[in-house]
């Protein structure tokens, strides 16, 4: 299966690792600065307006202030005042605290507020009010605020960047993931002129080269089986006349298994982007009962765990039983002792008709299975006669299903054994699989 090459997870991507990392820098820069404005700006501007204060409250009660002045005070900085002595009680806001509450020259803090009394030259005593620590705290937290909103702006922008500028880890990451599936049509566009481009541009050139070996190794292949047709011929006629002995059934056995291969390799280069395929109108359903019928009776037999009562498909019918009987005849012969029946599945699925074939034999490999479909790969490294082919046989099955604009794979059971999934497109508009038996129950057939 191909979950390896999907897109990585987000806490696998790097995306979301430079995201995080931006923010992680932004957080601390931010607990750096209120830090410093708490433990340090904060304290030092309250201490040092304190004292400035001290001096302007002594030096405003020696120059007398009338109501008047003290109403502009407070409409202009914020600061209110109470007077009491030989010219009367005034104050400049209700609820002001009275002068007795509090000694001459003494200064006081309330919830944010700091208190003043002072003398005035005539023996009256001002109180002055201000809420200069309380303000300062609010410009103090809105200043952090406005810092946190800039600190979000440049991540995020600087995030935008980087984005744009690592587009190019996406774009291969995509082409990997469509080079391991066998796609080497693959070219991806070099949209910058940095390392990433270069390593843009070096895939590229890689892919062109892996697929001009692939196409040099199946020229080989092709060419080789088209050259040792005429010598088989005639070791095939000068065979027909040695004496009819033990040499003459070996050698007649060898030149047919040859004889096997060549066509077989021949088969799978007709194959190749779709040739060699004629399709028409067809029943997949009786193909699927007829192909699976002679395996009936062969161990571990076959059964057909559900299926519809018909699916019509533009398919080689020839073409889609040569897969069908290699999955099978593959069943067979890696099946156990006490191996259960081969099940079969098939079902419409939206545009797409999957049929399931799975097994209750010893599995494959999970190392093998990438390499499964590959020419002349054998999961029997000895390549022993008694145990298969010659490798050939599920590629053939791969060119078939691609040809047909299909696909199968192949995947472990969760218990024993393993499944291939044929899917096969159903042609566009066309109602296939809509017909079921009369009282929704499968087609049985076999065990």
């Amino acid at each position: 299966m191909t979950e390896r090459h999907q897109a990585p997870r987000l806490r696998g991507s790097i995306f979301a690792k430079l995201l995080a990392i931006m923010l992680a820098m932004a957080t601390s820069l931010l607990l750096l600065v209120s830090s410093v404005f708490v433990l340090v700006v904060y304290p030092s501007s309250i201490s040092m307006s304190k004292q400035v204060f001290d001096e302007y409250a002594r030096t405003l009660a020696a120059s007398s202030p009338t109501l008047e002045t003290a109403k502009d005070l407070k409409s202009r900085v914020g600061l209110q005042t109470r007077y009491e002595g030989p010219d009367g009680t005034w104050a400049t806001a209700a609820g002001l605290p009275t002068i007795d509450q509090f000694r001459s020259g003494e200064a006081g803090s309330s919830f944010g507020r700091e208190y003043y009394v002072e003398t005035a030259p005539n023996g009256g005593r001002y109180l002055f009010v201000w809420n200069f620590a309380q303000s300062m705290h609010a410009v103090h937290a809105m200043l952090l605020w406005l810092l946190l909103f800039l600190m979000m702006a440049v991540v995020l922008t600087a995030y935008s960047f980087q984005k744009r500028l690592l587009r190019p880890v996406r774009s291969l990451n995509d082409g990997v993931a469509r080079l391991g599936a066998g796609h080497f049509d693959v070219v991806l566009p070099v949209v910058t002129h940095d390392e990433l481009g270069s390593l843009t541009d070096a895939f590229n050139q890689m892919v062109r080269r892996v697929k001009q070996m692939i196409q040099a190794r199946d020229q080989l292949l092709l060419d080789v089986s088209h050259e040792l047709r005429s010598p088989l011929t005639r070791m095939k006629v000068a065979l027909a006349l040695l004496p009819n002995d033990e040499n003459r059934a070996g050698m007649g056995t060898d030149l047919n298994e040859m004889e096997a291969m060549i066509s077989e390799l021949l088969e799978l280069e007709r194959l190749r982007d779709g040739r060699g395929i004629r399709c028409e109108r067809q029943d997949l359903i009786p193909i699927l009962h007829d192909v699976a019928k002679s395996y009936e009776q062969r161990p571990p037999g076959i059964h057909f765990a559900g299926a519809p009562s018909q699916i019509l498909l533009d398919i080689d019918g020839e073409k889609i039983r040569t897969v069908l009987r290699n999955i099978f005849e593959n069943a067979a012969k890696y099946s156990l002792p006490n191996s259960n029946p081969v099940r079969i599945f098939a079902e419409q699925d939206g545009e797409r008709v999957v049929v399931r074939i799975s097994d209750d034999g010893p599995g494959i490999p999970g190392a093998d299975i990438s390499n499964l479909f590959e020419p002349f790969f054998r999961v029997d490294r000895s390549r022993s006669k008694k145990t298969g082919g010659y490798g050939l046989g599920l590629s053939i099955c791969k060119r078939i299903m691609e040809a047909h604009g299909g696909s199968i794979v192949v995947q472990n059971n969760a218990g024993r054994g393993a499944s291939f999934i044929l899917t096969l497109p159903t042609a566009a508009g066309q109602n296939s699989t809509k017909r079921t038996v009369a009282d929704g129950t499968f087609v049985p057939l076999g065990r």
